[in-house]
């Protein structure tokens, strides 16, 4: 790491350790629940890859270099995983980087981890065309939210993208389906959290949803291991899926 992404990190840090959390509120009677208040995770690994998007972002930032970011694709592992060279780097380098997008995905992350991350980004001098957001898995299933919970979260991560970048297009995707039968209780519960997007998005200026999770399964809804290996993250041939479906989303949206 060079001493300016250093800097960042140290930067973040005590920013962090001064203020661990940041307040939001859920539509719902205006009740915070953690879903939807920015809290940061106190990882050294976590630090030193949001220190690297720093330095990406200040590069973009640079007239003196060659760098443009006119695409943010944020979320988890799931969206972390574009950078594996074993399952979506080539996908990724093929559908991703001709159209200058960077990779704002971080393993293990909730709602309220993204949060915190949008909150202490430097902001782009020129803004991005779009934001693709895939985050949610991380709060339900194993997690500790209801569904409603995880999915006021997206919705708070939606608004703040659209308070950093106005006139950026957000696309919003359905959680991924998980586990291998529709009738696994995760699956439910993943249901039950995209059944509320629609509504909760509505409203919002140039915030879009799509469900592309059925593209990921058969006639009956099985999740096969060819698809997902371990259930819950895509393999290369999943990544290719995933790419491919909201290719004609992003081509509308980037004009590319």
């Amino acid at each position: 790491m060079n001493k300016h992404a250093n800097l960042a990190l140290f930067s973040a840090i005590a920013v962090a350790l001064s203020s661990l959390s940041q307040p939001a509120m859920a539509d719902d009677a205006g009740v915070e629940h953690p879903s939807t208040t920015a809290q940061v995770r106190l990882a050294s690994w976590w630090f030193a890859r949001h220190a690297e998007k720093i330095a990406e972002i200040e590069a973009a930032n640079d007239a003196k270099k060659d760098k443009k970011i006119e695409l943010l694709m944020v979320g988890d592992s799931i969206t972390n995983n574009f950078e594996n060279e074993k399952v979506g780097l080539k996908v990724w380098q093929k559908y991703f980087v001709p159209l200058k997008a960077i990779n704002l995905g971080f393993g293990g992350d909730r709602t309220e981890h993204v949060l915190w991350r949008l909150d202490h980004l430097p902001v782009l001098k020129k803004a991005p065309k779009a934001a693709v957001l895939l985050i949610g898995t991380n709060n339900i299933c194993w997690g500790s939210d209801t569904p409603k919970q995880a999915a006021d979260g997206v919705q708070a991560i939606a608004r703040k993208l659209k308070e950093i970048y106005p006139e950026m297009k957000v696309l919003v995707l359905g959680v991924f389906p998980r586990r291998r039968n529709l009738d696994h209780p995760h699956r439910k519960q993943i249901i039950e959290l995209n059944s509320y997007l629609p509504e909760l998005l509505k409203n919002m200026k140039g915030v879009s949803f799509r469900d592309i999770g059925p593209a990921f399964l058969d006639e009956k809804g099985f999740l096969s291991e060819e698809m997902m290996p371990d259930t819950t993250h895509p393999s290369e041939k999943g990544h290719e899926v995933w790419a491919k479906a909201i290719a004609p989303d992003l081509k509308e949206i980037l004009g590319e």
